[in-house]
């Protein structure tokens, strides 16, 4: 599957945590290191008119991670074209809450996610692989003398 986000929709009708005290410039970041950890493909798409300042190109990145900001138009008629000379409408899915473009893509054959729905699949410990650091026990007591830490101490 690829995933085609609308990325401004997906940054204000989403909640990611902490997004609400940042600028628009991190919370852009934020989302595109998100979208870095997912295993598919994925083309995020930005209307130009708050593209980052000094922005040359239209499309930034080559490979699983692509962002498109959109001179020409609005993001929403970039996604759909996009799905459309894709070859592959379905196996491609569009990320909106936006009815009117989630109508367009559905129209193609394009599967649909809703907000929410995809930020709980860049969740950290949703993800596939991703797996919280385990160590043994003698480890543990090894790097609690390393430090100085009482090994028995509850923490």
């Amino acid at each position: 599957m690829i995933w085609a986000i609308d990325g401004y929709n997906v940054m204000f009708a989403g909640r990611i945590d902490g997004a609400e005290e940042t600028d628009i410039e991190t919370r852009r970041e934020d989302l595109l290191n998100r979208c870095r950890r997912l295993k598919d493909p994925v083309v995020v798409f930005f209307d130009a008119s708050k593209a980052p300042p000094g922005l040359t190109d239209e499309v930034q990145g080559r490979g699983k991670l692509e962002v498109v900001y959109v001179r020409t138009g609005t993001a929403d008629d970039a996604i759909v074209e996009w799905v459309r000379r894709s070859g592959r409408p379905h196996e491609v899915c569009v990320v909106t809450n936006d009815r009117e473009l989630a109508g367009r893509a559905k129209a193609l054959r394009a599967k649909l996610a809703g907000v929410e729905h995809f930020l709980k699949q860049i969740d950290p410990e949703r993800l596939e692989g991703v797996e919280k650091p385990r160590i043994s026990n003698e480890e543990a007591r090894r790097w609690a003398a390393e430090f100085g830490v009482d090994p028995d101490a509850r923490i």
